[in-house]
């Protein structure tokens, strides 16, 4: 061997230290996003513990209650009645605080009379049903797909 040759020791049972950096990020990559999933499941949503309305929304409806857990003089408005992807504006008369949509169709709900999405707006799966609406609930729209 040269002189200036050297010969790094092998160690077993060591790692190095850039390893265990990464090791540890690769970890925290994994940790911290299946906590946040572990929590909303936790948490869950209004939908899911929500107890369904005393009357069943009828087949091909959209259900609107002016109470909060489906409480209140349900108005009820059918794909007959409904032009499907126009804005159908709800009763004006009451605020609408839950409903169930049961149209068959993904229905958009908005705190706008007009549909405009410049205030809250949210779109709701056929079957779903919101006990609570975080906001006053002023039209609807019924989308065909």
């Amino acid at each position: 061997m040269s002189k200036f040759a050297s010969v790094a020791p092998f160690r077993v049972g060591t790692r190095s230290s850039s390893w265990r950096r990464t090791g540890r990020t690769d970890v925290w990559r994994i940790v911290v996003p299946a906590l946040f999933a572990l929590a909303a499941i936790a948490v869950g949503s209004g939908v899911a513990y929500a107890a369904p309305p005393e009357k069943p929304c009828a087949a091909g409806a959209f259900c609107s209650y002016p109470e909060e857990e489906f409480a209140g003089q349900v108005h009820e408005l059918g794909l007959q009645t409904t032009t499907l992807e126009q804005c159908v504006q709800l009763r004006q008369d009451v605020e609408v605080r839950s409903f169930v949509n049961n149209t068959g169709h993904p229905v958009t709900v908005y705190q706008d009379p007009y549909c405009d999405t410049g205030a809250e707006f949210a779109t709701y799966p056929t079957g779903s049903q919101s006990p609570r609406t975080t906001y006053v609930a002023r039209a609807i729209k019924i989308w065909s797909h």
